[in-house]
């Protein structure tokens, strides 16, 4: 009798990041299937396609079969602050308000000088200047039209003068139009009127709206997002249009989403039109992605660490939420979206070591070689030594398990070019100059740590660090000692966490409504706007497919005292009316967050309070796999030893033989003593001495810091007396 079993569905989540490719694919069972390749700038679906084949291979099936059963393709990418960073943005021409040309070159007067730089690049005032406009004043054109804070259009667009200025841009050789106009924001008719000219004039052009992407109070946020928008619409519309032919072409038939960095995901065609969002929506992943694995195993508070080749970024999960960034900035330009508060540091595995000539100092990144040319050890063509250089030469790579055995390495090749840029100009041996390498890292890693904790009022003796990425584990176990967290948590999909995260996401969108309102408001002038709000978000949704309880809708607030610049946004209770109390509510989180935010007596209630922007978010609840967790069974682990390893003890300061741990032959329950390194076939992992590491029921590797562990037998001896 034939099998009508229907074939498995999937669900592929891809995340991108500077060296590798990720994929993470669950069948409907929630079983969890790990790919990765290496990342191939500037064409990146060839790193998709060939992440996607690593996952299909370890299914048994081809990668066409994969791609024609799945349903759901998710993805996050640095294609957008890549194009930021690099200048590969396309050519685009503002249209902005007579008499507000300079908007972009003002910035914030002064502030603008020093905005975005690093406190070593603020020393020397005399040498800042202010970075050069998003849009130069050669593509930005002066239109009349005039409208007022109180949303009266003062003097209507001139469609005639609106032409003469986009037929001008586009002589000049604009690809994309953004409009900025003044208090669009309280009316969007002048900016609807430039619409009209716009789709008359250049339809095909990538077009951006004030009111449409960023409906905020704040002329320069608000016009440097427009200008960021219509730079980077060409060049990411272009890539997703490429990357949803060649998935059409390998028989892809799926729903395309994109993650935003607000941490929730959108349509491909709604990405395309708001690519701004997408901005550090990689790393964003990483986090929505341990929070989720947070409620799965019971972990409230974590800090998240992510390091992969080019960059370590921390995020942090407080009660199981979330904080975001009040502002967004990319290089040195601000845009005014939600983004999750994510801090990151120019330092990881792929950076390059080199010796400052005048000093003889060692200097860690922020160059990254990449996966091409690489590492030395990868044998990509790379040359100059890199922290992944020094993991191999301090004992932790193993050829055998890299990338699952199909990538070589050469550690001899290695060990030349470091001793010869690194060691010798030091006056070290190739050793113990490695070994001050790795401690020069993880000092560095320690201290964006401290300052994301520490120096926040956070005690990291209440947080777990869920350490992942490529490189991540071969580090973590030194300084988590160091930051005195009791426990680090090793993901199942560490190295490929970014696109764990996709799979745990929902659709999100986002929406405000500027609108002043003094405090004490009135209620039902506030719940009005709210439901304006609300309306807008279910047609949104209703659109997508969504209805009933697989929405779920958020509200927020931007509130200050009066009279000052700073905001902070707060939530609004969303279950029952609002009301007078529900109000008061919101305050009273305002102030709190407030005495957090600048100290205990910072908050003067008698300056005034004003409810400035109204939020709402709306989520479109997309199924989450059930992901299977297994018994938990003996803990001894000898039977996943595989060899002994001369590697680096970083405690003793001495190469020592230790124990090598081959992680597919790891079962849960399973626990062990560092040192210790264990491998899998992405990623690789070092227990430090002093550490216990335990195998929990999802695969996730638990290490027990020294700190934890004598916080455990305190406790248990505090429990018998």
């Amino acid at each position: 009798m034939a099998d009508h079993t229907p074939d498995p569905q999937y669900v592929v989540g891809i995340d991108i990041g500077g060296t590798g490719t990720d994929c993470v694919v669950v069948d409907a069972e929630g079983t969890v299937t790990l790919g990765k390749a290496f990342s191939t700038p500037p064409d990146f679906a060839t790193g998709i396609l060939n992440a996607v084949a690593s996952a299909a291979r370890e299914l048994g099936i081809d990668r066409a079969d994969l791609l024609s059963r799945t349903t759901l393709f998710l993805h996050s990418t640095t294609v957008a602050e890549n194009a930021v960073v690099d200048g590969t943005l396309a050519t685009a021409g503002l249209l902005v308000t007579g008499g507000f040309e300079d908007t972009l070159f003002a910035m914030r007067g002064g502030y603008g000088r020093w905005s975005g730089l690093t406190e070593e690049g603020k020393r020397n005032p005399i040498d800042t200047d202010k970075p050069e406009p998003v849009v130069p004043r050669s593509l930005i054109r002066g239109i009349r039209g005039r409208t007022d804070a109180q949303g009266n259009v003062r003097v209507p667009v001139d469609p005639a003068q609106v032409e003469a200025a986009l037929r001008s841009l586009l002589d000049a050789g604009a690809e994309s139009i953004g409009v900025s106009l003044i208090w669009s924001v309280t009316n969007p008719e002048t900016e609807e009127a430039v619409a009209e000219v716009v789709r008359r004039v250049c339809p095909d052009a990538f077009f951006t709206a004030s009111h449409e992407i960023a409906p905020i109070v704040g002329e320069y946020e608000r016009t440097s997002t427009v200008a960021l928008n219509a730079r980077l619409g060409p060049v990411v519309h272009r890539y997703l249009d490429a990357l949803a032919s060649e998935l059409r072409d390998e028989g892809f038939a799926g729903v395309l989403l994109v993650m935003q960095a607000y941490g929730g995901l959108l349509p491909f065609d709604k990405a395309a039109r708001a690519p701004v969002g997408m901005i550090e929506s990689g790393p964003v992943s990483g986090l929505v992605g341990s929070k989720s694995l947070g409620e799965l195993i019971g972990a409230k508070n974590i800090i998240a660490a992510d390091m992969g080749g080019t960059t370590f970024k921390v995020g942090v999960v407080r009660d199981s939420l979330i904080e975001y960034q009040r502002e967004s900035m990319v290089l040195r330009y601000h845009y005014a979206l939600p983004k999750m508060d994510i801090v990151s540091l120019g330092l990881a595995g792929g950076s390059i070591i080199s010796i400052d000539p005048r000093t003889g100092t060692p200097q860690i990144g922020p160059q990254s070689a990449g996966s091409y040319p690489g590492p030395v050890v990868y044998q990509h063509g790379g040359t100059e030594p890199t922290i992944v250089d020094v993991d191999a030469l301090l004992g932790y790579l193993n050829a055998d398990y890299f990338f699952g055995g199909r990538e070589s390495l050469d550690v001899d090749l290695a060990r030349r070019a470091f001793a010869e840029k690194v060691a010798k100009p030091m006056g070290m041996d190739e050793m113990e100059a490695a070994a001050a390498m790795y401690k020069l890292a993880n000092s560095l890693f320690h201290d964006l740590l401290h300052k994301t904790t520490v120096q926040r009022g956070l005690d990291p003796r209440n947080f777990a660090l869920f350490s992942f990425g490529g490189t991540a584990g071969m580090h973590v176990g030194a300084y988590a000692e160091e930051l005195g967290t009791p426990q680090i948590v090793v993901p199942y999909s560490a190295s490929v966490h970014g696109a764990f995260g996709l799979i745990t996401s929902d659709i999100a969108h986002e929406d405000q409504v500027t609108q002043p309102v003094q405090h004490p408001a009135d209620a039902a002038e506030v719940a009005g706007i709210y439901e304006q709000l609300e309306q807008r978000m279910l047609d949104q949704l209703g659109d997508e497919g969504f209805t009933g309880d697989a929405v779920h809708l958020q509200r927020s607030v931007d509130m200050r005292y009066r009279r000052q610049v700073h905001i902070l946004t707060v939530p609004v209770d969303t279950d029952g009316p609002l009301d007078a109390a529900t109000l008061e509510r919101a305050v009273d989180r305002f102030e709190s967050l407030y005495r957090e935010k600048y100290g205990q007596e910072s908050a003067y209630r008698e300056a005034g309070i004003e409810m400035v922007s109204f939020r709402m978010r709306g989520e479109g609840r997309v199924r989450k796999p059930d992901f299977r967790h297994a018994d938990v069974g003996d803990s001894a682990a000898e039977h996943a030893i595989v060899k002994r390893v001369e590697a680096w003890v970083p405690i003793a300061d001495e190469m020592r033989e230790i124990d090598g741990y081959d992680f597919e032959r790891l079962e849960p329950g399973n626990a062990f003593e560092g040192p210790a390194v264990v491998w899998t076939p992405i990623t690789t992992v070092v227990v430090a001495e002093g550490q216990q590491a335990r195998v929990d029921e999802y695969k996730n590797l638990v290490i027990a810091t020294s700190i934890g562990r004598r916080g455990a037998v305190a406790a248990a001896a505090g429990a018998s007396a």
